[in-house]
């Protein structure tokens, strides 16, 4: 995969759809704001037209992905309508059954099979395989065209990814769908995923591989190092939780300023 940056825009809710990324940038910034946000207030941080807006969010809603109040006001005249983010499809009641058995799933292996990262890297793996499309016998694509499919998949998955060159390449995933479970069992959740991006990279004949992940760097944040896949090659890829992004980054030039 590339040392190359992709923009700022995430699409994590819609799947790579034309709406270029807004629906995931608007629920992100629904989700860090300490209070409901009225469709003003998202149009001006958003930099789009109110009824553009105004047009996101109520789709967001439809889809479980906010919610909508009307502001309690003792004031005369018409009261706003304000918006709150959630995560991924917690409120849709079979997405709700979905999770809970994520959660024990996760719970039961975590905790019978402590050990248990290894294989779920392995399976992650196997399932990141399976789920990328093969390229033909006689194709070979470049590790742009690479990079851009499996950024198309992550999305498509929910991760809301970004491709980031400086201090060297990552991914930044700026949502986890599981991201409770992935609190409570690392081990299982992050490495499940860090194997299946990696199977995506291999059945696409990639040179690249995730050689770190540092996962909650923000309430929805996970990075991904990008490396050489000999670096990897028989030796489990490591979880390194760090406080702030801009640690790692630090640490990264100082090892150059060495050399």
């Amino acid at each position: 995969m590339p040392a190359r940056s992709t923009p700022r825009i995430y699409d994590g809710t819609t799947g790579g759809s034309s709406h270029g990324g807004r629906r995931t940038h608007i629920i992100q910034i629904l989700r860090d704001a300490k209070e409901p946000l009225s469709v003003i207030q998202i149009a001006n941080m958003v930099g789009i037209h109110a009824n553009t807006a105004r047009f996101h969010l109520e789709s967001l809603v439809d889809a479980g992905m906010a919610l909508r109040e009307t502001e309690a006001s003792g004031q005369p005249g018409r009261r706003r309508i304000l918006y709150t983010g959630t995560l991924p499809n917690q409120t849709h009641e079979r997405a709700q059954g979905y999770r809970l058995l994520a959660q024990i799933l996760t719970g039961t292996i975590a905790t019978r099979f402590p050990e248990v990262g290894d294989e779920m890297y392995e399976v992650g793996r196997q399932w990141g395989s399976y789920l990328t499309s093969r390229p033909t016998p006689f194709e070979t694509l470049d590790e742009s065209e690479i990079d851009q499919r499996v950024m198309d998949k992550l999305d498509a998955l929910w991760f809301a990814p970004e491709s980031v060159r400086i201090p060297r390449p990552h991914l930044l995933l700026h949502n986890c769908p599981f991201m409770e479970s992935a609190r409570e069992a690392p081990n299982v959740v992050c490495r499940l995923h860090v194997g299946m991006i990696n199977g995506s990279l291999e059945e696409l004949r990639s040179s690249q591989r995730v050689v770190e992940l540092n996962p909650f760097l923000e309430p929805h944040l996970c990075r991904a190092w990008l490396g050489s896949a000999s670096e990897v090659e028989n030796v489990p890829v490591p979880l390194v939780f760090s406080a702030e992004p801009e640690e790692r980054e630090e640490e990264v030039n100082l090892e150059f300023d060495e050399f």
